[in-house]
């Protein structure tokens, strides 16, 4: 019997990451004003994974920062799925569900830069 590998519903590459975010509540105006700090396990220009010491609760929308070099990208984001990783920190998806598109473009830019260097 022949084991099925399964798809990757991505419909974008991701780059895989090390990137540091912070997020905050959406409401929040003050920029100086974070919940938390998580590192980047992968993104694209529909979302990314995190990793973090803390869970960010499932379905709550936060507002995501993310360095990519000399950029910083911000998006409002919607966590879709949470894991607990073997080392005790937690793995959470977040699809994008603002974002300018100027920050989209540096997203897809980096990403193709990356794919060339690897």
């Amino acid at each position: 019997m022949q084991d099925k590998i399964p798809q990757d519903r991505r419909v974008a590459p991701r780059s895989a990451a090390g990137f540091l975010i912070s997020y905050t509540d959406v409401a929040e105006t003050d920029p100086n004003r974070i919940l938390g700090i998580a590192v980047s396990i992968d993104l694209n220009e529909f979302g990314l994974k995190l990793q973090s010491t803390e869970p960010i609760p499932l379905g709550e929308k936060y507002r995501f920062s993310v360095a990519l070099g000399d950029d910083l990208v911000d998006a409002v984001g919607k966590v879709v799925h949470v894991e607990r990783a073997l080392n005790g920190t937690f793995e959470m998806g977040v699809e994008f569900i603002e974002i300018y598109a100027r920050h989209i473009e540096t997203i897809k830019k980096h990403v193709a830069d990356r794919s060339e260097i690897g």
